[in-house]
């Protein structure tokens, strides 16, 4: 598991006991349990030996009845690293929308998405207040972004791709923050996970367009440039990083991820790789007490 990272800031750390995963390390120095899994079920950093084949997701082209049991297990596996439990998890049926949840009681504990009620089908983000809550989102490609108010002991988490992060669906979970929890983007703490990377990541004359006309071409230019190939090519760092800002949070309050899942394509699944035999899981842990705030 040779992980290349883009620059040497000290963003993430490597777990190795157990399931591996990285996790920030401004969330880890705050307390606030987080991961982002890899193709990895194990791997031994003295010989550098690992088992791939990790699953966390059931996938479309295979067998529920028989990947359900390992895909549970899995994530059984990974929260209870994090000093949770899966009881405490939700997920939602993810489609690339900038839809985010209200997390409720109801909505914690093992699911699977075409078992989900309608409310939580198209949703891409989730928020919560609830103490020892487990949210947990999937992807190759597209960054998790993962956010915390330690003030009032609330959560987000987000699955941006380029449709989510065209509809700024890091500023729609802080905004619905706000209105239900009382939490303000100044005590906020965000972070964009891996992901694919700008020079990786080519897209259409089209996606430029649709940008351009929801951000403006100055914003847009910004975080689309045109390559030697003749491509765009879009960074969703950069992107999800200014909807951030522009939502109100410090910028030494963000962190952001120096991993492109494409370039690590031996580590992580990636789409664009076309090496998606399963998905990432990015978890975040609500380890805030509402008798403390």
């Amino acid at each position: 598991m040779n992980i290349h990272f883009d620059s040497k800031d000290k963003i993430y750390n490597l777990h190795t006991d157990g399931i591996p995963y990285l996790s920030f390390d401004m969330f880890d120095r705050m307390g606030i349990p987080n991961l982002y899994s890899t193709r990895y079920r194990s791997y031994d950093a003295d010989t550098g030996r690992g088992e791939p084949g990790l699953r966390v997701v059931v996938m479309k082209t295979e067998d529920r009845d028989e990947a359900a049991p390992v895909v549970i297990e899995s994530r059984a596996r990974l929260a209870g690293q994090l000093g949770s439990d899966i009881e405490h998890e939700c997920i939602t049926d993810q489609k690339h929308t900038d839809n985010v949840l209200v997390v409720s009681p109801e909505d914690l504990g093992p699911v699977w998405p075409a078992d989900m009620p309608p409310y939580r089908q198209n949703v891409d983000g989730m928020v919560t207040d609830i103490p020892d809550a487990l949210l947990t989102v999937f992807g190759g490609d597209c960054p998790p972004v993962y956010i915390a108010d330690p003030v009032r002991g609330a959560i987000g988490l987000v699955h941006a791709g380029w449709r989510g992060t065209l509809a700024r669906i890091p500023s729609v979970a802080t905004d619905l923050m706000g209105e239900r929890f009382g939490c303000r983007t100044e005590d906020m703490y965000a972070a964009v996970g891996p992901g694919i990377c700008m020079d990786c990541y080519e897209m259409g004359d089209e996606v430029y367009d649709v940008f351009a006309a929801e951000w403006g071409r100055s914003d847009t230019d910004k975080i689309m440039k045109r390559y030697p190939d003749g491509k765009y090519h879009l960074d969703l760092r950069s992107a999800n990083r200014m909807s951030l800002l522009s939502a109100g949070i410090k910028s030494e309050h963000i962190a952001i991820s120096n991993v492109c899942t494409m370039c690590n394509a031996d580590t992580f699944y990636s789409y664009r790789a076309h090496r998606m035999e399963n998905e990432q899981a990015a978890m975040l842990v609500n380890r805030f007490s509402k008798a403390g705030r």
